[in-house]
């Protein structure tokens, strides 16, 4: 009786963890748990460019002047994009041209504007992006900011001059999310 007792105690423990793994199996295939999107992506207003974001990035849904304007969660880095279309812009003035204006039009709203990282110029993915990051007071608070330059090789007709918003304590950080961010964008399809 007793070797029937072992033998069935063991069927009983056999069957209860095969009943617990189906179960952990079932449970874990019902979506319980939502997976957040690695990326999220957003298309300026004018000259569509499409740029996409760390999951939790956000459309600024207030007035501002940019054709699309995006906040981090934390609020602690944002992006604001300006889109063009070379055709409006005045004969002969150039993209590089565009870039410097939005630059000056900064640097004349903030104090103690100093370069902190010198002007880049490579090729990524079919298109060419010119960068320069300063620093400045605004109020009482100091930035980091990040002026890219978008152009693209595929279709030469739209450009964007991207700023780009971090705080210097976290500018190591948050700079290769900035970059990726800048080496994302593609030129999207006209909205009619």
């Amino acid at each position: 009786m007793k070797g029937r007792e072992t033998g069935m105690c063991s069927s009983i423990r056999a069957v209860a963890l095969a009943v617990a793994v189906i179960v952990m199996a079932l449970l874990g295939c019902t979506g319980r748990t939502e997976r957040i999107p690695a990326r999220v992506s957003f298309v300026t207003k004018y000259a569509p460019i499409e740029f996409s974001f760390p999951a939790g990035w956000y459309v600024n849904s207030a007035e501002n002047p940019y054709d699309l304007q995006c906040f981090s969660q934390s609020k602690r880095m944002n992006t604001g994009v300006f889109a063009f279309k070379k055709v409006d812009i005045a004969a002969g003035s150039t993209p590089i041209d565009i870039f410097w204006q939005q630059i000056n039009d900064l640097k004349s709203k903030r104090k103690n504007f100093e370069e902190l990282e010198a002007l880049e110029k490579r090729e990524h993915d079919g298109k060419t992006i010119t960068s320069i990051t300063y620093s400045g007071d605004k109020d009482s608070s100091r930035n980091c900011y990040r002026f890219s330059l978008i152009e693209f090789a595929a279709d030469d007709s739209r450009f964007a001059v991207v700023l780009q918003v971090a705080i210097p304590g976290d500018w190591e950080k948050s700079k290769p999310v900035l970059e990726e961010i800048t080496q994302s964008a593609r030129p999207a399809p006209d909205r009619d």
